[in-house]
C-alpha cells in the first residue's frame, strides 16, 4: 500500500498570517516592488539553513528538472502556467557549449561549424565530460498544424534499503523495495493557449498507469472516492488522469478550468520533471499533487507572473471534495538573469470537520556558474480544527551540476519538522532529515538513467521510529531507474 494513501484523510490547517523568517521577508518585499536581489541573498539563504548541499524545471510551481521531454516543459510550469519557470534550469553544456571551452578551434568555420567537434577532427571530445552528442528526441506525434502535442514517457526502476527489507519506510513514491516496477507509463495531450494576440484556447490531458498510479489519483476527495480512484489494477498497479482542463488565452492572460498540477513547491509528480529518483519528505506529504477549480494567471513581463485562483481543497476531482473551498496563488519573479523566486500558496476551509488550512512555499533557484545551480526551498503548513490542528515547516536545498549534456551531479539536503505527528508517520513527532545524492546520464536524448544513494534519519520526540519497521531511527538506501521518453 503506498504510504501516501493515509493522507486521503488528511487534515492540515491555516495560519492567520504569512510567517517566514526575516530572509524570506526581504525576498518578498524583493517581489513586490521589482528591486533587483543580488545572487548573494540566494547565498545567504542557503548558509543561514547550515547546509552545503542540495536538488530539478519548469512550472508556474517550483520549477522542476529540464530535459524538454515533454509538451509542459514549454510552459510555465506543470501547471502549465503561462509564465516561464521561476527556476532556471540546469545549463546545458553539450555538443556546441561544452567543445567551445575544450577547444579554441571548434567552431572555426574550417573545422566545419561546432556541431563537427564531436568527431575527432577538431581534436576535442577525447576525454568522459568534454563533448557529448545526444542525437535528436524522438516524439510520439510531435506537433500538427493545430498545436497539438502527445508525447510521454515509461519510468522503471529499483529500489532498495539496508535492512533487506520489503519497504523503504516513509520514502514517498519509493516505499516498496527489493523489487523492478514500472513507475510511470505516462501520456500527455495538450495544446497551449497563444497569449500574444487574440484569444485562443487550449487543453490538456494527462494520464499515468503504474505503481505510482494510486498516489496521483485524486485520493482527496471525500472518503478517497470518486473520480479516478477506483482505477486501480491490483494492489500495487493503478491508473490516474491527474489533468483534465481548458484554457483560453487573450493578451498575456491565461484562464484555466478543470484538473491540474498545483503551483506549490520544487519537485512534481512527473518523472522527468524531477533531478533524483526518490522525493522529500516536503512534496510528498507536505505540499498538493493536484487542484480542481479555476485559475487565472497573469505575465506582467520583466519575468514577472501572477496566479490567483479558486480550488476545491487538495487533491482532489470533479466530485464530492468534502466541501472544500480555497484560495491558490502567488507570484514567481525573474530577479535578474541568474536568481529567480516564487512565492506560492493556498489557503482556505479544508471541507467539512477538517478546519482551515493555510500553507506556503518559496522557491529560489540561483545559476552560481554556467554549470552549476542552486536551489532552496522553504515550505510551511498550518491547519486549524478541533482534533485536527496541525503544524510542518521544511528547508530543501539543491545543488545541481552539468558536467555536459549527458552527465550531471546533484545532492539533495532537507529537513521537515512534523510538529504534531501528522504528516509523516502518523502519530510521530519529530524531525525528519535526508541526504542524497544522484547521477544523470543521458546516453541518447530519449533515455535518462538516475543512479542514487540516500541517506535518512529522524529525530523522534514521541511516537514510533520511522524505519525498518519501526525498530529503528535511520535508513540507507538507494536504486535505479531508466525513463524512456516518447
Amino acid at each position: 500500500m503506498p504510504a501516501r494513501e493515509w493522507l486521503a484523510c488528511r487534515t492540515v490547517n491555516v495560519v492567520e498570517a504569512f510567517t517566514v523568517s526575516p530572509t524570506f521577508q526581504g525576498m518578498e518585499f524583493s517581489i513586490m516592488f521589482c528591486r533587483p536581489l543580488a545572487i548573494s541573498v540566494a547565498a545567504a539563504v542557503g548558509l543561514s539553513a547550515g547546509v552545503t548541499f542540495a536538488q530539478t524545471l519548469p512550472p508556474a510551481q517550483p520549477t522542476s528538472f529540464d530535459y524538454n521531454y515533454y509538451a509542459q516543459d514549454t510552459a510555465a510550469s506543470p501547471s502549465d502556467a503561462p509564465a516561464p519557470a521561476p527556476a532556471v534550469a540546469v545549463p546545458s553544456v553539450g555538443c556546441d557549449a561544452g567543445c567551445d571551452s575544450a577547444c579554441s578551434t571548434c567552431c572555426d568555420s574550417a573545422c566545419g561549424g561546432c556541431d563537427s567537434c564531436c568527431s575527432n577532427s577538431c581534436g576535442c571530445g577525447h576525454s568522459l565530460f568534454d563533448c557529448c552528442c545526444l542525437g535528436e528526441p524522438w516524439t510520439l506525434f510531435g506537433e500538427n498544424c493545430c498545436g497539438i502535442t502527445a508525447n510521454g514517457w515509461a519510468q522503471f526502476g529499483f529500489y532498495t534499503n539496508e535492512y533487506g527489507n520489503s519497504d523503504n519506510g516513509p520514502l514517498g513514491f519509493n516505499n516498496e523495495a527489493n523489487g523492478f516496477q514500472m513507475h510511470q507509463l505516462w501520456l500527455s495531450v495538450n495544446k497551449e493557449a497563444a497569449t500574444d494576440c487574440c484569444l485562443d484556447w487550449g487543453f490538456g490531458v494527462d494520464y499515468v498507469f503504474g505503481v505510482d498510479g494510486e498516489d496521483t489519483q485524486a485520493f482527496g476527495n471525500l472518503n478517497g472516492v470518486g473520480y479516478d480512484n477506483e482505477w486501480d489494477a491490483s494492489s500495487d498497479y493503478a491508473s490516474a488522469l491527474p489533468q483534465l482542463y481548458g484554457t483560453l488565452g487573450y493578451n498575456d492572460w491565461t484562464v484555466k478550468l478543470g484538473h491540474f498540477y498545483t503551483l506549490i513547491g520544487y519537485e512534481v509528480v512527473q518523472a522527468t520533471g524531477n533531478f533524483f529518483y526518490s522525493h522529500s519528505y516536503s512534496q510528498y506529504y507536505g505540499e498538493p499533487f493536484t487542484h480542481t477549480g479555476v485559475l487565472a494567471s497573469h505575465d506582467a513581463g520583466c519575468g514577472t507572473a501572477y496566479h490567483a485562483g479558486y480550488v476545491f481543497g487538495w487533491d482532489t476531482g470533479f466530485d464530492d471534495g468534502g466541501d472544500q473551498s480555497m484560495f491558490l496563488g502567488g507570484i514567481s519573479k525573474e530577479l535578474n538573469d541568474n536568481v529567480s523566486i516564487a512565492w506560492m500558496l493556498t489557503a482556505g476551509d479544508f471541507g467539512t470537520g477538517n478546519g482551515d488550512l493555510y500553507m506556503n512555499s518559496i522557491v529560489v533557484t540561483a545559476q552560481l556558474t554556467d554549470r552549476l545551480q542552486y536551489i532552496f526551498q522553504h515550505d510551511m503548513g498550518d491547519q486549524s480544527g478541533e482534533g485536527n490542528a496541525n503544524e510542518w515547516y521544511s528547508i530543501n536545498q539543491y545543488l545541481l551540476y552539468s558536467m555536459n549534456d549527458c552527465w550531471a551531479f546533484g545532492g539533495r539536503f532537507e529537513w521537515l519538522r512534523d510538529d504534531d505527528g501528522a504528516r509523516v508517520v502518523p502519530g510521530t513527532v519529530g524531525n525528519y532529515y535526508e541526504a542524497t545524492f544522484g547521477l544523470n546520464y543521458k546516453p541518447h536524448a530519449n533515455v535518462i538513467v538516475r543512479p542514487e544513494l540516500r541517506f535518512d534519519w529522524a529525530d523522534v520526540e514521541a511516537g514510533a521510529l520511522p524505519y525498518n519497521g519501526g525498530t529503528a531511527d535511520e535508513q540507507t538506501s538507494g536504486g535505479l531507474d531508466i525513463i524512456f521518453t516518447f
